[in-house]
């Protein structure tokens, strides 16, 4: 009875994988989505009972001789160590090849087959041909799940690290911008989990090569740009541009090339009762009294560093000529012929962008803010820079679309010079720390003027999409595990029919019905494991092959420029003990039909 019960449990295993892959429906009520994950693990644990309670009271008896004797070949085809030899020789020697740097397709599909063959005339020495038949089924699933799956979560984690490559774990946002947001980085920067803190501007712009010689830009190759502007001292906390720079650009670049001589004019913290409270109580890092330095600062600085784009010079108003002493790269106008390249504020732009447009470092470009003429009542504001490093993010969209500058420029642009920022970027100690990180830091901001986001709803659309397809797959191939295990289930049915003499001599000897279950259950799962194990190596073999032959895609369709593989044991592990299950469940069956069998129907016709 107690046998029955776990059995009947153990058909809720399923659940606990629907649950490990996240293919619950997202609206399902906590209550229920949690009610099904324990009943999954609740159902895991009694097939393992079951698997355990065989294992230890047939599986090492005479059951498992018999069992095990009954997939066995009875010679080894001639030839077949030969052969066998040979194909180990060409898969090891074309692998070896293949890591010296020879990628060949013809090599690839060559080592494939001969590791294929290989797998097969290893099983014939070994194994009946009812046997082999039903093992290869079981190899030909289990590798094709463990190539896609390995693919499939290659793509996903690849999409993430470079979208945390370029973006931090969280970032903390105001529709309005932030004044304080040295008092809130500093709080920040205390929340547990949190490893580092950036402000950061962002602001959409057009951007166009500049040819100082000929003073005019090239309207033919202007592109449409998302500007970042980035602290120079902070960014490498949060973002792995310097990687991406030395990626790019083929050397290490500093951040602090990145330079702009604006002044930015100081804001006074809003008062404390508009603050959140734990921002409020924070000191500001600045020290008391640094309102009154910066405007100091501030009003003792000169004009020139001060001017806005679109703004017109006080000087210029009584005067015909632009003086002669400097004139400024921004604005709506100037001399370019008198351009002081070396002066300029600095910017790096995106390998493919770099590509597109022609540049490269030491060029000279001119970013126009389309933004300030909606009315057409005066001239586009613009900006001319330097291009001092290219880096490469390895995404398409960022490399083609991000450009970074310091983060003055852009508060000279957006905010109209204050000093105000769009948010402030948080890196983690673990990624994965994002959902609870942000929960803590939104559940003290009350109300609707912050926002904060983490990673993972940064793409979310993309994200989701990944992991569909990928559970999709999952599942689509699951199917095919589903139909190598029919084979077992028949030729394990055709041996009982086969051997209904050698059941009713066992059952006339004195063997129990549970006994004789027994023996075809550890045929059946002597195939599921010999299956799965020759199965996990063979797929393994074909992710190696991927990897060493570095299968190129098209950016522009895919994100990325190669095929990723990521082999992951927890899912070598599941795929292991989904099949041995459905292995398992094929045994019973053929099994219960030969413990029914009656010695005298067995021997009737002997």
């Amino acid at each position: 009875m107690l046998l029955l019960l776990l059995f009947v449990i153990s058909w809720a295993a399923p659940l606990g994988l629907v649950a490990l892959l996240g293919l619950l429906p997202p609206d399902l009520p906590r209550w229920l989505a949690g009610a099904l994950t324990t009943a999954g693990v609740v159902g895991a644990g009694a097939l393992a009972v079951l698997l355990l309670r065989w294992l230890l009271s047939g599986a090492l008896g005479y059951e498992s001789a018999i069992g095990l004797r009954i997939i066995r070949a009875e010679r080894v085809p001639r030839g077949a160590r030969v052969a066998f030899v040979w194909c180990v020789l060409i898969a090891v020697g074309g692998l070896l090849a293949l890591s010296l740097g020879v990628t060949h397709l013809g090599l690839v599909i060559a080592v494939a087959a001969a590791s294929f063959l290989g797998l097969l005339l290893l099983l014939v020495q070994y194994s009946s041909i009812f046997g082999t038949t039903s093992i290869v089924g079981v190899v030909l699933g289990v590798a094709a799940l463990i190539v896609v799956q390995s693919v499939a979560t290659g793509f996903q984690h690849e999409f993430e690290r470079r979208v945390l490559g370029v973006y931090a774990h969280i970032n903390v946002t105001r529709s309005t911008g932030m004044t304080e947001y040295r008092r809130f980085e500093a709080w920040l920067r205390t929340q547990p989990g949190v490893t580092g803190a950036s402000p950061f501007v962002y602001y959409a712009m057009m951007l166009a090569p500049f040819d100082p010689e000929g003073g005019r830009t090239d309207d033919l190759r202007l592109a449409s740009v998302l500007v970042k502007g980035i602290e120079p001292e902070t960014a490498a906390q949060v973002i792995d541009l310097p990687q991406h720079l030395e990626r790019g650009s083929g050397r290490a670049i500093p951040l602090e090339v990145l330079r702009s001589d604006f002044e930015l004019m100081p804001v006074p913290d809003r008062e404390a009762d508009e603050l959140p409270f734990a921002v409020a109580a924070t000191p500001d890092p600045r020290g008391a009294g640094w309102y009154e330095r910066a405007m100091e600062h501030y009003a003792a600085a000169p004009a020139v560093r001060k001017r806005i784009p679109g703004e017109i010079r006080s000087d210029l108003l009584d005067d015909d000529e632009w003086p002669e002493d400097v004139v400024s790269g921004s604005g709506s106008g100037g001399d370019d012929a008198r351009f002081d390249a070396s002066a300029l504020p600095t910017i790096f732009v995106g390998a493919t962008l770099a590509k597109e447009l022609g540049l490269k470092e030491e060029s000279l470009v001119m970013v126009v803010d389309p933004g300030s003429s909606f009315d057409s009542s005066s001239e586009p504001e613009f900006q001319y820079y330097r291009v001092v490093g290219v880096f490469q993010a390895g995404f398409q969209e960022y490399d083609s679309r991000l450009v970074y500058v310091h983060i003055r420029e852009l508060q000279r642009f957006k905010y109209r010079g204050r000093d105000q920022v769009s948010g402030i970027d948080l890196r983690l100690i673990d990624p994965n720390l994002a959902p609870a990180v942000g929960g803590a830091i939104r559940a003290a901001l009350p109300g609707r003027e912050y926002s904060v986001l983490e990673w993972q709803n940064l793409n979310e659309n993309l994200f989701k999409s990944i992991r569909f397809q990928k559970n999709i797959i999952t599942i689509i191939l699951s199917l095919v595990i589903t139909v190598a295990t029919f084979n077992v289930l028949s030729a394990l049915w055709t041996m009982v029919v086969r051997r209904s003499a050698e059941v009713a001599i066992l059952m006339s000897m004195g063997a129990t019905g549970g006994q004789v279950a027994r023996i075809f259950q550890v045929t059946g799962m002597a195939i599921g494991l010999s299956g799965s194990l020759a199965g996990v190596g063979f797929g393994l073999v074909l992710c190696w092959l991927v990897q060493l032959y570095g299968y190129t895609l098209d950016p522009e369709v895919y994100f990325i420029e190669s095929l990723p593989v990521e082999i992951s044991v927890t899912q070598i592990g599941w795929i292991l003990g989904m099949t041995l299950a459905i292995c398992f469940v094929a045994t019973l069956p053929p099994s219960l039909r030969a413990a029914k069998l009656r010695p005298v129907e067995g021997l009737r016709y002997e």
